[in-house]
C-alpha cells in the first residue's frame, strides 16, 4: 500500500483537477472491491485494501459520493450551473483531494515518507495530502484558463462542444483511474504530461488572442480590431471589423456603428473596447475600459429592440430549415441560438438561467417530436425559435428592470446626498 498510494496520489492529480467527486468515488470502490477487480495486480490490490479507513469506503460514504458525482456530472454539462459554481471550483477540488489522499496515505505509507524528514508522523501525512491538494489547485487553475478560451468561442454550449468536451472528460476520469491501478509509473508520466499540455495551451491561447490585436493609430496600443474605441486614448477606431457569431473578427469593415454596437454586446462583448465580457448579469463593468452596460433603461430597450428586428430574418431561416425532416433540426436550432438566444442568456445570472433553460428544454422536446410530420412540420423549428426567444427575453427583462431599478435608486440616493451636503 505504501507505494501504491504514493504513486495513486500523484498519478490521479488530473483526474481530481477535472472530476473530483467521480475520482473520489472510485477512489474509494477500489480500496473496497481491489482484490474482485480484472487485470489488477495482486499485489497492487491488497495494498489498496488492507489499509482501507472504514468511514471512505462506507456504504454511506459510497452513496453520498455517488451523489455528488452525478450532481457534478450534470453541474458540468450546464453553462449556468457551472458559471455558478466557477468561483469555488478550484478550492472544491482541492478540498476533495487532501480528504481522499489522506484516506490512501496510511501509517506504512508516512513511514516511507518519514525516511526522508524525520519529522513526526501526523505533520507529515498532512504535509503530503496539502501537496497533493495544492497540486489539483494549479493544475485545476490551467485546465480552466484552457476551457476559458473554449467559453469564449461558445459560451452557452450551442454547438455543443462543450457537452462533448466534458463527456470526454468524463470517460477520461473513470479510465484514467483504471489505468494507474495497471501501470502506476506509467500514470505518473501521463499526468505530469496532461499538466504540461495545459499549460501550453493556456499560453498559446493567451498568444493567439494577443496576435488578433492591432494598433491603435492613435496611440499605438493594441486593441481588439473590432473595437468602436482605443481604450487607452479614448480615440474612435476610424474602420472597426466586424465581429462574427463567436465573437471573433472578420476582415470586412463595419458599415453602420450603431448596429455594430448592439452586434458586440450579443457577443457578450464591450460595446467600446470589444473585451469579452464574462459575467452573467445584466449590468457589469469592462475590464478594459470600465464601460458599464446597459447603463441605462432606454439603453436596455434600445437593445431589445434591434434583437426584436432580427426576429423575422431568424424566423425565415428556421422556416426553411425546418421543411428537411429531421437533418435540418441542429443546423436550425444552432442558427436561432447564435443569432437570437445567445444575446439574451448570455446575460441572465445562473440561477434564473438554469430555470429558462429547463423551461425551454421541455417546451423543445414536445415541439421537436412533430417534426417529422410533412408540411407542418416545417413549423416546428420556428415555433421552438419564438418559444426559446420569448422565454429567455422575458427572464432578461424581468432581471433588467430589478436592476436597472436598484440602479437607478441608488444613483437618486447618491444625488439627494450631495445635494443636502451642499446645502
Amino acid at each position: 500500500m505504501s507505494v501504491a498510494g504514493i504513486l495513486y496520489s500523484l498519478g490521479s492529480i488530473p483526474m481530481f483537477a477535472s472530476r473530483p467527486f467521480l475520482a473520489a468515488l472510485m477512489t474509494s470502490a477500489f480500496m473496497r472491491w481491489a482484490e474482485h477487480i480484472p487485470f489488477v495486480d495482486p499485489e497492487v490490490a491488497r495494498a489498496l485494501s488492507d489499509h482501507a479507513p472504514q468511514w471512505f469506503t462506507s456504504n454511506s460514504a459510497l452513496s453520498v459520493m455517488a451523489l455528488l458525482a452525478a450532481l457534478e456530472i450534470y453541474a458540468a454539462k450546464s453553462p449556468d450551473v457551472r458559471a455558478f459554481l466557477e468561483q469555488i471550483d478550484g478550492f472544491v477540488k482541492s478540498g476533495v483531494a487532501v480528504l481522499v489522499s489522506m484516506a490512501l496515505l496510511d501509517k506504512e505509507s508516512a513511514a516511507i515518507l518519514k525516511t526522508l524528514n524525520h519529522q513526526d508522523l501526523f505533520g507529515l501525512h498532512t504535509l503530503w495530502s496539502l501537496a497533493v491538494g495544492g497540486a489539483v489547485y494549479l493544475v485545476s487553475a490551467l485546465r480552466r484558463a484552457v476551457l476559458e478560451w473554449i467559453f469564449d468561442i461558445d459560451d452557452n454550449d450551442d454547438l455543443g462542444v462543450q457537452t462533448l468536451l466534458m463527456r470526454v472528460e468524463t470517460a477520461w476520469t473513470a479510465g484514467g483511474l483504471f489505468f494507474i491501478l495497471l501501470f502506476p509509473a506509467v500514470a505518473i508520466g501521463l499526468s505530469a504530461a496532461t499538466a504540461l499540455g495545459l499549460w501550453y495551451l493556456q499560453r498559446r491561447a493567451e498568444w493567439k488572442e494577443d496576435q488578433a490585436k492591432v494598433p491603435c493609430a492613435s496611440c499605438a496600443v493594441r486593441i481588439h480590431p473590432s473595437a468602436l474605441t482605443c481604450h487607452a486614448c479614448n480615440k474612435d477606431v476610424a474602420a472597426p471589423r466586424r465581429i462574427g457569431v463567436f465573437g471573433q473578427p472578420k476582415e470586412q469593415a463595419i458599415e453602420d456603428r450603431v448596429e455594430h454596437r448592439f452586434l458586440l454586446v450579443g457577443r457578450k462583448r464591450c460595446p467600446v473596447c470589444a473585451t469579452r465580457l464574462k459575467q452573467r448579469a445584466v449590468q457589469q463593468d469592462c475590464p478594459t475600459c470600465g464601460r458599464k452596460t446597459f447603463a441605462s433603461t432606454a439603453e436596455f430597450e434600445q437593445y431589445l429592440s434591434a434583437l426584436d428586428a432580427r426576429l423575422p430574418r431568424t424566423l425565415g431561416i428556421c422556416l426553411l430549415l425546418g421543411a428537411i425532416p429531421i437533418v435540418g433540426v441542429i443546423p436550425g436550432v444552432a442558427y436561432y441560438r447564435l443569432t437570437l438566444v445567445a444575446g439574451l442568456r448570455g446575460y441572465i445570472p445562473p440561477l434564473r438561467g438554469c430555470i429558462s433553460r429547463w423551461l425551454v428544454r421541455v417546451v423543445n422536446w414536445v415541439l421537436i417530436g412533430f417534426q417529422v410530420v410533412p408540411i407542418a412540420g416545417a413549423l416546428v423549428l420556428p415555433l421552438m425559435c419564438v418559444t426559446n426567444y420569448w422565454v429567455y427575453r422575458r427572464a432578461l427583462r424581468g432581471r433588467a428592470e430589478d436592476d436597472l431599478r436598484a440602479d437607478q435608486s441608488s444613483a437618486e440616493d447618491l444625488g439627494a446626498t450631495a445635494r443636502r451636503a451642499s446645502h
